[in-house]
C-alpha cells in the first residue's frame, strides 16, 4: 500500500468501504477552490478538475469536498476527478441567507474540535448549535476553550457548558502559549480524521501550527476595535499531523444554521431535557403549553435553566422549519416532473 495515501487515512477508509481500487486511480481532496482542487495521490499532491458529468449534472452536495476520497484519471502532473467515493460522514450547515441549501464544511470526519475563545468570542448558545450539528452528522464533538491565559474565571465557563451539554468533552487551552496542547494531541488517533470549526480569531490556525510543530497556517491578532477575529484561513485545508492523524482547518464561521437530517440530534445534545421528557404526560409533548409537561415543571421548580430551555425550543423550531422547507422543495420537484411527463404524453397523443 502506498505510504502517501496511508498518511492521509486511506487504510482506515478502505476498511470501512471494503472495496477494491487501483491505487494509481485514487486521491483525497486536500483543498477546494471553486472547480479546481488539490488532490493527494500516490505520487504526491497534484491539481485536479472534475469531469463535465460531475460539473454540470451533479447536485452541489455531490461535488468533491475537502476530505473526500475520489477516483481520478491522472495525466501529466494533473488529474481529472471522475467519481466521488461514498462518504461515511458529512458536516454541513444551512447556507447563510438561503431557505434550505446546505453548505458542506468537510466530509469523512471521525471527530471535531469546536474551538472557541474565552474572550469576547465565548458563546454557549453557539456551542449547543454546533454540538447538535455534529451529533446529527455522527461526528464526535470536543470543545476546546482557547485563550485560557486571558481570563481568571474559565472554570465557571466550563461548569456552565457541562451543565448545558453534559456529555461533551471540554478542554481549556492556550494555543499561543502551548498550554494544554499535549492533552489535545493525546486525543488524536492515527488514521482518524478531525476537523476544527469555530469563529474567526478563535485560534484554529494557531492550534494547527502548535499540533504540526511548525507554522503551516498564517495567524493574525483579534481586532481590538470590535473584539472580532480577522479571517486568516479562507479555505478548508487538510493536514497530516506528525502522530499519524489527519486534521482539517476551516474558515471562521459565526452563523451556523442547522440543516439536520434527524431531530434526534437535538435530543442527544440536550440530554437533560430529553430525560425529563420521558416523564411528560403526553408522549408527543412539545414542551410548550401542554398540561403535565415535566420540562416546564422543572423550569418552574428551578431544576432546569430557562436559557437552556429557550435554546432547545429555538433549535427545535429551526430544525422543523428547515425540514418542512426541504420537503416542500422535494414536493415541488415531484410536481414539476409529473407536469413534464404529462406534457410529453399529451404531445405524443396530439401528434397522432
Amino acid at each position: 500500500m502506498n505510504n502517501q495515501l496511508n498518511t492521509y487515512g486511506w487504510q482506515y477508509y478502505n476498511q470501512l468501504a471494503e472495496t477494491q481500487h487501483n491505487i494509481n486511480e485514487l486521491g483525497r481532496i486536500r483543498t477546494v477552490n471553486k472547480t479546481s482542487y488539490e488532490v493527494i495521490t500516490s505520487d504526491g499532491t497534484i491539481k485536479g478538475e472534475v469531469t463535465g458529468k460531475l460539473l454540470f449534472a451533479a447536485d452541489p452536495e455531490e461535488m468533491p469536498q475537502t476530505g473526500d476520497w475520489v477516483r481520478i484519471m491522472p495525466f501529466d502532473s494533473q488529474c481529472i476527478i471522475t467519481e466521488v467515493l461514498p462518504r461515511f460522514s458529512t458536516l454541513a450547515r444551512k447556507e447563510a441567507g438561503k431557505k434550505y441549501e446546505k453548505q458542506i464544511i468537510a466530509v469523512n470526519i471521525n471527530q471535531a474540535f469546536i474551538v472557541q475563545g474565552l474572550d469576547r468570542d465565548f458563546n454557549s448558545r453557539r456551542l449547543e448549535r454546533m454540538v447538535t450539528a455534529l451529533n446529527d452528522a455522527g461526528i464526535t464533538p470536543n470543545i476546546l476553550l482557547n485563550k485560557v491565559d486571558l481570563i481568571d474565571d474559565f472554570e465557571e465557563k466550563i461548569a456552565e457548558i457541562k451543565g448545558n451539554i453534559p456529555n461533551t468533552s471540554i478542554h481549556a487551552i492556550s494555543a499561543l502559549n502551548n498550554n494544554g496542547i499535549d492533552d489535545v494531541a493525546n486525543l488524536l488517533e492515527p488514521e482518524q480524521t478531525y476537523v476544527l470549526i469555530g469563529s474567526s480569531g478563535a485560534g484554529k490556525s494557531t492550534l494547527i501550527n502548535a499540533l504540526m510543530g511548525e507554522k503551516v497556517q498564517p495567524t493574525k491578532n483579534t481586532s481590538e476595535a470590535v473584539g472580532k477575529g480577522v479571517h486568516t484561513t479562507t479555505r478548508r485545508e487538510l493536514f497530516a499531523l506528525p502522530n499519524g492523524s489527519i486534521i482539517i482547518d476551516t474558515a471562521g464561521v459565526r452563523e451556523f444554521g442547522l440543516a439536520l437530517d434527524s431531530a434526534e440530534a437535538i435530543a442527544e445534545t440536550f440530554s437533560d431535557i430529553s430525560t425529563l421528557s420521558e416523564e411528560c404526560y403526553y408522549n408527543d409533548c412539545t414542551h410548550v403549553n401542554e398540561p403535565g409537561c415535566a420540562v416546564i415543571k422543572a423550569i418552574e421548580e428551578g431544576r432546569l435553566s430557562p436559557d437552556l430551555y429557550d435554546s432547545y425550543i429555538k433549535l427545535k423550531s429551526e430544525s422543523e422549519h428547515y425540514s418542512a422547507t426541504v420537503q416542500e422543495k422535494k414536493q415541488k420537484g415531484k410536481d414539476l416532473s409529473k407536469l413534464v411527463r404529462n406534457m410529453k404524453r399529451y404531445n405524443i397523443k396530439k401528434r397522432y
